[in-house]
């Protein structure tokens, strides 16, 4: 739902958008609290450890693609305020091919340098070989991680905090669920 917030009550606007955002981030906890939770559980805590080895380099990545897509989130705002169509369409097309980019060199380096940068955070040797496993799958999937971010910053920029939050919660409990099926069933 699109919001002209330069209009009518600001504390309002600013509410109703931030509930959203917020509502999001407690959904995104969840999302990783599920994953800890359920692998600990079903496949012990050498497979917790090797998740939890992974999370410093998923942050990373994530603060990448946050910062790529918050930036372009100004450009698009700034150009919806300005109601500059084609400047909008500019800047999402270069935030999507920018991220196609990023994602495609972050997938490449993990197939190529994720056991030497395990052994650079000084990852113990007995839980390498599943660290590896699980970071490379979690990298390979970085295009789709950037295109949600992507995504969600366009539609921020244009007043509109609801829609990402309700995808993040379709998004959190299908990984629940999978998380069910491919960890503790298989």
């Amino acid at each position: 739902m699109q919001r002209d917030m330069t209009e009518g009550n600001a504390v309002r606007h600013l509410v109703a958008f931030a509930v959203p955002i917020v509502l999001g981030n407690l959904f995104q906890l969840t999302y990783n609290s599920a994953d800890s939770i359920i692998v600990s559980r079903a496949a012990g805590t050498a497979a917790l450890a090797a998740v939890g080895t992974a999370a410093p380099v998923m942050n990373i990545i994530i603060l990448g693609v946050s910062g790529l897509t918050i930036g372009a989130s100004a450009l698009i705002s700034k150009a919806f305020g300005a109601h500059e169509t084609d400047e909008i369409k500019k800047a999402f097309s270069s935030l999507i091919a920018l991220g196609l980019v990023f994602s495609l060199a972050v997938a490449v380096l993990a197939i190529i340098g994720t056991k030497a940068l395990l052994r650079l955070l000084k990852v113990p040797d007995e839980i390498i070989p599943s660290s590896t496993s699980y970071l490379r799958i979690i990298l390979t999937g970085t295009v789709f991680t950037y295109l949600y971010n992507a995504y969600t910053a366009a539609m921020r920029a244009i007043g509109d905090s609801q829609t990402p939050v309700k995808y993040l919660m379709v998004s959190s409990c299908v990984n629940i669920a999978l998380d069910l099926v491919f960890i503790a069933l298989f």
